[in-house]
């Protein structure tokens, strides 16, 4: 069987247009959760339907949502990277230190992003050449990399960034949309037709469903995770970038935790944790499903600690469902 008839037989294509399998996809059960939590939360509050927290919300998941479209590639290989949190804050430090020795604007953000780059050739290469375990690897890099975060910023704020480049993500040129909100749109739209359509990037997914397959059907299965977990750091390290120009700084602390969120939300939109399955814009989908139901707890003054109990509650429950829709396809 050929790479192109799996990935045929994987997206549903072979049988032609099935109403039943339309219905009960993840992207559409997300969608209706997405619309209930929305109900819920005019009932519960009257200032969520307000412009004000809208655009908050909106802004607020952007960050992570730019971080799940890389982690959703990493995944569909059958890997996972917890680094992505450091990787953000690196690429945040490294605009910083680039803006206080003077550099321009277009080469700030090249070192953000080239931070990015080696973390996550240093992540390809020990899972992919060494055959490290991607759980423990990513453990031990995003501990060293976060360690490095406080190192470089002597554990201190940095704020010496120009006014023209906070403008880049504050400021609004297409239908007063923020630009933030805008490059998110791009590169959830970009990156999933991406997936479902260039044969390149299908490759993860077929790469997930079976390494041995994948060998035999000729691709290079070690540069493909290596390149998987590359595009990964640099989407981490474009959302440290958004960082510093949202805000204005770069704190030694940013995005901590964030890898836990994020891959909740990547999994609650539809990508198993064993490879092979999901798409981006379900992974976009539970972030924004994850944002809603935090920013219901926020509007009724709900103890932080309450949040994080509700966010490892969806965890367990979508990879709870995920063991059993595989438990599922193999009896």
């Amino acid at each position: 069987m050929t790479l192109s008839q799996t990935n045929t037989d994987r997206l549903g294509d072979a049988g032609g247009f099935d109403v039943k399998r339309l219905l009960l996809s993840r992207e559409i059960i997300v969608g209706v959760m997405i619309l209930i939590t929305a109900i819920a939360a005019t009932m519960l509050s009257p200032y969520f339907l307000t412009a004000a927290n809208i655009k908050n919300v909106v802004i607020g998941m952007s960050i992570e949502m730019i971080v799940a479209i890389g982690l959703t590639i990493v995944l569909l290989s059958g890997g996972i990277d917890l680094s992505v949190g450091s990787v953000v804050a690196l690429s945040a430090v490294v605009i910083a230190l680039a803006f206080n020795a003077g550099l321009s604007i277009p080469v700030a953000i090249a070192a953000g992003l080239c931070a990015g780059v080696v973390v996550g050739l240093v992540n390809g290469y020990l899972i992919a050449y060494v055959g490290l375990n991607p759980l423990i690897t990513t453990l031990g890099t995003m501990t060293i990399f976060r360690s490095a975060v406080y190192i470089l910023s002597g554990g201190y704020a940095m704020s010496s960034i120009p006014g023209s480049f906070k403008a880049l993500a504050n400021g609004d040129v297409v239908f007063g949309l923020p630009n933030l909100v805008v490059l998110v749109v791009v590169l959830v739209v970009l990156f999933h037709m991406a997936m479902w359509q260039n044969v390149w990037f299908r490759k993860f997914s077929f790469l997930g469903g079976s390494e041995m397959a994948a060998l035999r059907a000729g691709i290079n299965v070690k540069r493909l995770k290596l390149m998987g977990y590359v595009i990964c750091s640099v989407l981490a390290a474009l959302g440290g970038v958004v960082v510093v120009a949202r805000l204005g700084s770069a704190f030694p602390n940013t995005a901590t935790g964030m890898e836990l969120r994020v891959i909740t939300a990547v999994i609650v939109g539809g990508c198993s944790i064993y490879g092979g399955r999901g798409t981006v814009l379900g992974a976009a989908l539970g972030v924004l499903f994850l944002a809603l139901v935090n920013n219901i707890l926020v509007l009724n003054a709900v103890s932080v600690y309450w949040q994080g109990v509700a966010s490892g509650c969806v965890l367990i429950l979508a990879v709870l469902s995920d063991a059993i829709i595989n438990r599922g396809k193999r009896s």
